[in-house]
This record gives structure tokens, sequence and C-alpha cells, in this order.
């Protein structure tokens, strides 16, 4: 997720980069990301890095599936 985070972040960066053409990297800081984070009258930029990311282990045959009967059934009567 911090790729994602990562690309995210600078494609705005450029964005205002280009948008304040006379303003240095310094300047831009301090005007538009106070504390490096985007934000702008109480809305935040998503930032994928605060999510967790819960992994789950493999569990193969032991996941139950909804074509098997877990009651046995009457048997067929023998020949």
């Amino acid at each position: 997720m911090n790729t994602v985070d990562h690309f995210a972040f600078w494609r705005i960066v450029g964005w205002l980069k280009r948008r304040h053409l006379g303003l240095n990297m310094h300047s831009l800081v301090r005007r538009y990301l106070p504390g490096w984070e985007i934000s702008d009258g109480g809305i935040e930029m998503f930032r994928p890095r605060a999510i967790a990311i819960e992994r789950y282990r493999y569990r193969g045959t032991k996941i139950p599936t909804p074509w098997t009967s877990a009651t046995p059934g009457p048997h067929a009567p023998a020949a």
C-alpha cells in the first residue's frame, strides 16, 4: 500500500508545482502541505498506509463447502 500512497501523494505535489510555477518546494510545503499532509477545509486525502493488511493462513480442505451435507441422509436399501 505504500506504493499507492507514494504515487498519489507525489502526483498531487506535482500538480501543485505546475499550478504555482513561481514557488519553490519549501514554499509549497509551507503553504499547501502543513505537516506533509494533504487536506483542505477539514477533508484529508485518504492515506492507504494507515490501513493494516491482514493476512490469512491457508486452510485448504478445512474450508466448509455448501455442497456437502453435514447430516447423513437415509441410506439406499441393500440389494
